[in-house]
């Protein structure tokens, strides 16, 4: 963290000791608010381009959502109601069995559903199945996991690499695509930034490079608001 306050942003390394210790107490926050909704806690939402969401929801084909770890995302999963079509939420599925249990009872109020990231790859054909639904799917796409294929983009003043596959998905149907990110403005209130990114090209791979520069624009868009909301801990960018 201290690498990316100090050659990302060039602060000063006073300034980015300080904004390292602010970004784990942050991080601590986010996590204690997590549960504290997952309790039955309230948090006030500002949502900034919801008409976006509203719209996709209210057509008839399926739609992505991109997500990243910045902020508390999962937080959206009980904000954004999905009353006209199911939201499919891809998770990580090494958590407690009682903890997604929970979550999930929760999630059923607003008709969300999540699919665990499985080494079989099952995860894969509930996402196809989904879409092909008219579903929406949530996927995170900010992290490089394993040998997956990449897309290198600009990000921050240099060059860094994202999965592809996400981008792929959306790119071989041409369907809408948003990008989603949560940040904790105060103690009671969180801001939603959506933006949606044009899904257009000569051919797939063009179109699915296009995604992710977008993606990777709006992610630091955010950021710039709100550097101390950024949650990859690891060297994100090649030293």
């Amino acid at each position: 963290m201290y690498h990316f306050f100090r050659k990302r942003f060039g602060f000063p390394p006073l300034k980015s000791f300080a904004y390292t210790f602010l970004n784990f107490r942050r991080f601590s926050q986010i996590i204690l608010d997590r549960f504290y909704m997952y309790a039955g806690g309230k948090f006030g939402f500002d949502i900034e381009n919801y008409h976006l969401y509203q719209d996709c929801a209210a057509a008839e084909p399926g739609f992505l959502i991109f997500s990243a770890h910045v902020g508390s995302y999962e937080l959206a999963g009980y904000t954004l109601v999905a009353t006209e079509k199911r939201y499919n939420a891809l998770v990580f599925s090494g958590e407690a069995e009682s903890v997604m249990r929970n979550r999930q009872k929760m999630f059923d109020e607003t008709n969300i559903r999540m699919i665990p990231v499985k080494d079989d790859m099952s995860h894969i054909f509930l996402i196809n199945s989904a879409l092909n639904d008219g579903e929406s799917v949530s996927i995170p796409a900010d992290r490089v996991v394993g040998d997956q294929k990449t897309v290198t983009c600009e990000f921050f003043g240099a060059p860094a690499k994202f999965p592809l596959g996400p981008f792929l998905i959306a790119a071989q149907r041409e369907i809408a695509v948003l990008s989603i990110h949560v940040v904790k403005k105060s103690p009671k209130q969180y801001q939603i930034f959506i933006q949606q990114l044009e899904n257009k090209g000569d051919d797939v791979r063009e179109r699915a490079r296009n995604l992710a520069r977008q993606y990777a624009s709006h992610i630091e868009s955010v950021l710039r608001k709100y550097p101390e909301q950024w949650f990859n801990y690891y060297e994100f960018w090649d030293l």
